[in-house]
This record gives C-alpha cells, sequence and structure tokens, in this order.
C-alpha cells in the first residue's frame, strides 16, 4: 500500500466509522426520549410489563441493527479496504463499539427532557468524543492525559 494512502486512510476512515455509527446512535436516543415524552414505558408499567423486560426489548432491538450495521461495514471493509484484516476481529469491534452506546443513550436521554434536546446532545456527544481522540494522538500531549 502507498504510504500517502496509508496516511489518508487512517486520517478519514475512523471519521467515516463514526458517521457510520451515529446514525443508529441518533435513532436510539430520539426513540427512547420519544417514549420519554409519551409516558408510554410508565403505561406499559401500569398494564404489567416488567421493567426488565423493556429494557431488554429495546437492547434486543437495537442489538439487531448494530448487528447488521456492523457486519456491513465489516464486508465493506475487509473486502475492498483492508484485505489483510481478519473479518471476526474486526467485525467483534464494530459490534462493541455499537452496543457501547446503548448504555450513553440511556444516560443522555434520562438527563434531557426532549426528544430535540436528547437527539441533539447524542450527536454532539458523539462527534466530540471522537475530536478528543486528535488532542489525545499528538505527541506533545503528555501520557498523564
Amino acid at each position: 500500500m502507498n504510504p500517502n494512502s496509508s496516511s489518508q486512510l487512517s486520517m478519514w476512515y475512523p471519521f467515516f466509522l463514526m458517521i457510520i455509527e451515529l446514525v443508529p446512535f441518533y435513532y436510539l436516543c430520539s426513540m427512547l426520549s420519544s417514549e420519554k415524552e409519551n409516558k408510554s414505558r410508565e403505561g406499559m408499567k401500569m398494564m404489567g410489563l416488567p421493567l426488565s423486560m423493556y429494557y431488554i426489548t429495546i437492547f434486543i432491538f437495537y442489538f439487531m441493527i448494530a448487528l447488521l450495521t456492523s457486519l456491513i461495514v465489516s464486508i465493506v471493509t475487509c473486502s475492498l479496504i483492508l484485505k489483510k484484516t481478519q473479518f471476526s476481529l474486526f467485525f467483534y469491534f464494530c459490534l462493541v463499539y455499537s452496543v457501547s452506546f446503548y448504555g450513553i443513550a440511556f444516560c443522555i436521554t434520562s438527563l434531557l427532557p426532549t426528544k430535540r434536546s436528547s437527539s441533539v446532545a447524542s450527536t454532539l456527544y458523539h462527534i466530540v468524543s471522537y475530536y478528543f481522540s486528535f488532542a489525545i494522538m499528538d505527541p506533545a500531549t503528555p501520557s498523564s492525559v
């Protein structure tokens, strides 16, 4: 691989991966905050649905979205871009990265009252946390950071 293309890939691929994972994360946050605004969780709880079943259902739904997204990203990446990468390892990385946003989505939606504020905060959180990596990767950054 050309060294120039390798540096371009290391700079742009994480950005595209972040944008790809932003869509399901945004959807999850907007869905959770919409249910919070409509008080549908309280209605289901009054009808006898245990809260554990509510959270498991949302997790399974989001896990299926994360599984599909991770599968597509892994297939495209391992077949076209990073041909010497082990597919199962890269797929597992993408899946864990996607599923890690499940807990963060609940934290964001529990702190903010409306669907719009939760959605904007989730997008900002995801983008700002991505750009923090540039501060950490800088060689001038002390190791204590």
